[in-house]
């Protein structure tokens, strides 16, 4: 079956296209419940202060291995653009592509990219971390609670949370909290893979 967001777009694309209705128009409403996509993060701390004081003990696990995943994900999309010859506009859009959608519009701006498609890229990586993280988790035989919440948070975001918070309050916790740490890491280290991009790419 397909994912409910894949399913959604869908729908509402047809709805806009029989409808001769622009996207302009339709975002006029729809800008309104964008904003609330920050807030909604908030919902996840609930999860995260029942499991503070495990959380607290792998701060430095957590920190850690989002700065290797932020470093491994923009390297394969790098990898991915220079091979599939992917132009130096939506590469910039692309880093931040494993961060919440607010964090990555914020991203886009200071990049130079299309805040459309830094979106896009969002979801596509929220999408497939939340179809198929799981059983790649499963095949690597990544058992570890902590282990597969960091790998949902910092790959997949609020999607992969999703998924993560079906497996338990622990994996979900470490998920939750994994997102904004990831996200902090990518803002700080914007400036450096924008210089790798201009150096490739420009």
């Amino acid at each position: 079956m397909l994912h409910p967001n894949i399913a959604t777009s869908i729908v509402l694309v047809i709805m806009l296209y029989v409808s001769d209705i622009s996207f302009g128009v339709y975002n006029t409403g729809g800008e309104y419940i964008t904003s609330f996509l920050g807030v909604c993060i908030v919902v996840l701390a609930v999860p995260m202060y029942q499991q503070l004081r495990i959380l607290k003990d792998n701060l430095w696990l957590i920190v850690c291995s989002s700065l290797v995943s932020i470093y491994c994900s923009f390297f394969s999309m790098l990898l991915f653009a220079k091979v599939f010859s992917v132009p130096g506009t939506f590469v910039f859009s692309l880093i931040p592509k494993s961060i919440t959608s607010p964090m990555a519009i914020e991203a886009s701006r200071i990049t130079g990219g299309s805040e459309s498609v830094a979106v896009l890229g969002v979801l596509v990586s929220g999408i497939l971390g939340a179809m198929i993280g799981r059983f790649i988790l499963d095949l690597i035989r990544v058992r570890d609670p902590i282990v597969r919440g960091c790998a949902f948070g910092m790959s997949s975001h609020v999607m992969g949370t999703t998924q993560a918070l079906e497996e338990g309050e622990v994996t979900g916790s470490f998920s939750a909290v994994s997102i904004p740490v990831t996200g902090i890491l990518t803002i700080i280290n914007l400036p450096v893979f924008t210089r790798i991009v201009g150096y490739f790419f420009l």
